[in-house]
């Protein structure tokens, strides 16, 4: 997420009318500079020009940009507080205090500064758009989609909020809409990359249902019958055979009796969900089987499910590798029953 972040345009005060003639050729200097990514040269100036005007914000202001531009950040976040107590509401102040705390990783003291931003200039759509990506930091994804929302409100041909928008809405598990946050994106930029690569990385549109169906699994100790689908043989090569046992010995390895746990990545009532997941699990060098369980009402499930463990703590420690290698969730089952 912090590759958003770097899109944001720093505030920097460009003129000041009131200069005495030395202070004017000074300021002018160090904004042409800054514009030619000279920082360091920018902060020489600007220290120089506060030495004459030492109580000018604008000054402050611009030195705290070209630290924050050189990765100072408590260097930036001094010049930005000196700021805010010669004028505490100069525009675009909040802002930079927030990118300067967000970059060092004080996302809630960011976060406060983006929201007296926005009391301040409450139109302001990067506000919105950064106060996001630091609640997305936070794990805060209801709140950061909002602030999404706000920022597209205002600024609706915004490519980088719409992918961003795509990006929590896949963490969400909202694959649907995500993908089509990242389409909306292609609509307006169709040359950038990142859409395009988030769409690719996203599951087939027939696996679209995996979500609901998982929620709808059916309780454990509900009582069922199991039949397993067997796969017809597939023949692989020694890499990939060897690649499948370590796999295999990884997740099962627990189970030498009559096991009691195993781990299971979907439950779905079409074959062709089922099969799709099994195959990008295998695809990841995890062993899986797809087998059905009917409920007394006669629904039937089909379920992915690898492994098998003795105990519940070998299945957990499983699973965390699973999901780890995978990228996907898994939940612990009783072996072979709901």
């Amino acid at each position: 997420m912090k590759r958003f972040i770097l899109s944001i345009v720093l505030g920097i005060v460009f003129c000041q009318p009131l200069f005495a003639e030395s202070e004017k050729i000074l300021f002018e200097k160090g904004v042409a500079l800054m514009k030619n990514d000279q920082y360091q040269e920018a902060v020489a100036v600007f220290t120089r020009f506060i030495e004459l005007a030492p109580e000018n914000p604008a000054a402050y202001k611009n030195r705290g940009v070209a630290y924050m531009k050189m990765g100072k950040y408590d260097l930036a976040i001094h010049d930005f507080e000196k700021t805010r107590q010669i004028k505490p509401n100069l525009k675009g102040l909040y802002s930079n205090l927030g990118v300067a705390w967000y970059y060092k990783g004080d996302f809630d003291q960011a976060i406060k500064n983006y929201n007296m931003e926005i009391a301040l200039t409450p139109d302001n759509y990067y506000t919105f758009f950064n106060r996001a990506i630091c609640r997305a930091e936070l794990d805060q994804l209801s709140e950061s989609l909002a602030d999404v929302n706000r920022t597209l409100a205002l600024f609706p041909e915004f490519y980088l909020a719409h992918c961003f928008r795509g990006d929590i809405l896949a963490k969400m598990g909202k694959t649907t809409l995500a993908r089509e946050a990242y389409q909306r994106a292609l609509e307006i930029d169709p040359a950038h990359g990142y859409a395009k690569e988030k769409i690719a990385g996203l599951p087939p549109e027939e696996e679209k249902q995996e979500e609901k169906i998982m929620a709808e699994a059916p309780e454990e100790t509900e009582a069922a019958v199991a039949k397993e689908i067997r796969e017809p043989p597939v023949e692989k090569s020694s890499a990939e055979t060897e690649s499948v046992s370590k796999t295999v010995q990884t997740l099962a390895g627990d189970s030498e009796t009559t096991p009691a746990y195993e781990l299971q990545a979907g439950a779905f009532q079409l074959e062709k969900n089922a099969q799709a997941l099994a195959k990008r699990l295998q695809d990841k060098g995890i062993a899986v089987r797809r087998f059905e369980l009917t409920r007394p009402s006669g629904k039937i499930w089909i379920l992915v499910r690898t492994g098998a463990f003795e105990t519940r703590a070998g299945a957990e420690a499983a699973r965390a590798r699973a999901m780890e290698k995978s990228g996907l969730e898994f939940i612990v089952r009783p072996y072979g029953a709901f």
